[in-house]
């Protein structure tokens, strides 16, 4: 069987995008094409706010969409035919989840956003048998939202779009490109102009808005309409009150999309998707024959020039960055020892604070495990200052090459300061003023002042032991035990000191050592990387260079390839206007007859 001409002209356009590098232009070129041949989809696009979802609930005379405050659907709904009306919410993994569609509007605000791929509906009205779907897409918004990147997407299989905009002003800016795109890609589009029954100005708004896509040669006409009024010529079975809300035009502009036939139909929206997708690659082309033509009207010596400059600057680049990493990494060697000795330096005085004020043989076991504390703190604290100042010294560095090499950096990342095998202080050996000792320096000093005043008292007449001599000799030995006690705590405050003082000094040189060593292979590291990107910019510069000088045969030769491919698809271009031209016709006697 013989391919339709407008598949063959549209796989052509589609393997053009792909060429160029348009993957976008291409998916929705294969959407159309895989679109189902059965199905007329009519999209409905508009801005917040707007009454789309009171609209197709008018159209369908059905509850359907989420209205007022209710949560407005991520996805887009697809509304069709069914016997009975149901409800199926379509999961990321195409998995099915049927809901009654009274509790439609509940469960998708119940559902996590990012859960769901589209909602569909099916309601028994016979607008919809013929195999019309009714597309209602999440609220346009900010260009680069997903939402509005799911409600533009269906424009690679809608037939026919509605948009939506309310009566209370003219089109916007951003609508008037909305509709622009959108008749861009799509062949049939129509505006409806909603909340008339609230805007008594709307047949000004009516007229500005058709003046407005008028001169934007935007082909789509204006219907104003009421839902509100819709909804109550229902309630009352009021014909003159319906054909006051303007759904009769309305409604028979979709019955005219639902009636045409479906290969028409495809045929007619494969030659605006061709035509849509040629304009863009053919925009994108010119653009590229005109850089061409501009780099070689500067001439092959401008170029040259230009070249040169580039190497002249490259090279001072090279004595900057050079000068610079040599710099910042001698000032990070002062400074991280600095850093190290300051931190070091308070932890000593506090430990002669400490030993100043008490016992070592009393807070040892308090002050150990607070000074391997410290100096682990004060060692992970210079090493994160280090990792840290390292990273500004690359970023420092990689601004001399331009601010498009500042993310391309080398792996800075270090083993760490090994501070869990730091090790424990050793406690001193400290001795303590035991008992015995204190009762032999007690009899040593007592003897001295029991011999001392028994002697003074002997020329009194009394004997050499009595107890002037005794009170003599027991103040005597509480003196020197006294003396002796505060010489030995002496001794054992020195001995600590000397100790934690030695302790603290290992650490430092230990980890000092460690600190230079990480500098230098953070210099290394940085001096391996911007010598191997000058490296590049020269070889880039000298393959310019050779490029340049043997050129400009290959540049007029890509500029022929490129207006042939313009032309190309400037022919593709007209095809597909021919295509739809026929296609139109075609269908416009069909739906006559």
């Amino acid at each position: 069987m013989t391919a339709p001409a407008w598949l063959e002209v549209l796989n052509e356009t589609l393997d053009a995008c792909r060429t160029h590098g348009r993957a976008d232009l291409a998916e929705l070129l294969r959407r159309r094409r895989d679109a189902p041949a059965e199905q007329i989809r009519l999209g409905v696009l508009g801005f917040p706010k707007q009454g789309k979802g009171y609209l197709l609930n008018a159209v369908l005379n059905a509850p359907v969409c989420a209205v007022g405050d209710a949560a407005t659907p991520a996805v887009p709904t697809e509304i069709g035919y069914a016997d009975e009306p149901a409800a199926t919410l379509v999961g990321r993994s195409l998995e099915r989840i049927p809901v009654a569609v009274e509790r439609l509007t509940g469960e998708l605000g119940a559902r996590p956003a990012g859960t769901l791929s589209r909602v569909e509906v099916g309601v028994p009205r016979e607008l919809l048998s013929a195999g019309l779907v009714l597309v209602d897409t999440p609220p346009v918004g900010d260009p680069r939202s997903p939402r509005t990147a799911a409600a533009l997407d269906l424009l690679a299989e809608a037939d026919a779009v509605i948009l939506v905009s309310d009566a209370t002003a003219p089109l916007s800016p951003a609508e008037l490109a909305l509709a622009r795109h959108v008749r861009t890609w799509c062949p049939h589009v129509v505006l409806a102009l909603t909340k008339i029954d609230a805007s008594p100005g709307w047949r000004a708004v009516a007229e500005r808005d058709r003046a407005m896509l008028a001169e934007a040669g935007i082909d789509a006409p204006v219907l104003p309409v009421s839902a509100v009024v819709r909804q109550a010529a229902a309630k009352a079975g009021d014909a003159d009150l319906n054909a006051r809300s303007g759904f009769p035009e309305l409604l028979s502009w979709i019955a005219e999309q639902a009636a045409r036939p479906p290969e028409q139909s495809r045929a007619l929206l494969a030659a605006v998707g061709v035509r849509a997708a040629a304009a863009e690659l053919v925009e994108s082309l010119r653009d590229r024959a005109d850089a061409a033509g501009q780099d070689a009207g500067l001439g092959q010596a401008a170029l040259l020039q230009r070249a040169q400059r580039r190497a002249d600057d490259l090279r001072r680049q090279n004595t900057r960055w050079q000068n610079l990493l040599s710099d910042e990494i001698t000032d990070l060697l002062s400074d991280a020892e600095y850093d190290l000795r300051e931190r070091t330096r308070k932890i000593v005085n506090t430990i002669d604070q400490t030993f100043d004020d008490g016992d070592p043989a009393k807070v040892w076991d308090e002050f150990a495990p607070w000074l391997d504390g410290a100096l682990a703190e004060a060692v992970d604290t210079n090493y994160t200052w280090l990792a840290d100042r390292a990273e500004w010294i690359a970023q420092a560095t990689a601004a001399c090459f331009g601010a498009q090499y500042e993310g391309a950096l080398p792996d800075l990342r270090l083993d760490g300061p090994g501070i869990d095998a730091l090790d424990d202080v050793r406690r001193p050996k400290i001795d303590k003023f035991k008992v015995g000792q204190q009762a032999f320096t007690g009899l040593r000093g007592s003897y001295g002042g029991v011999l001392m005043f028994g002697l003074v008292t002997s020329l009194a007449g009394l004997p050499l032991i009595n107890p002037v001599s005794l009170g003599a000799g027991a103040a005597f030995a509480a003196k020197t035990i006294k003396d002796e006690g505060g010489m030995r705590l002496q001794r054992r405050q020195a001995v600590a000191k000397q100790a934690a003082q030695r302790h603290v000094d290992d650490v430092f040189l230990r980890f000092g050592k460690e600190c230079r060593d990480a500098i230098r292979v953070v210099q290394r590291r940085l001096r391996d990387h911007f010598t191997g990107l000058a490296e590049e910019l020269a070889d880039e510069l000298t393959h310019e260079r050779e490029t340049i000088l043997a050129g400009t045969a290959e540049r007029e030769r890509r500029t022929v390839h490129i207006r042939r491919e313009i032309d190309r698809l400037a022919g593709l271009h007209q095809r597909a206007g021919e295509l739809g031209t026929i296609a139109g016709r075609t269908t416009r006697r069909e739906l006559s007859a």
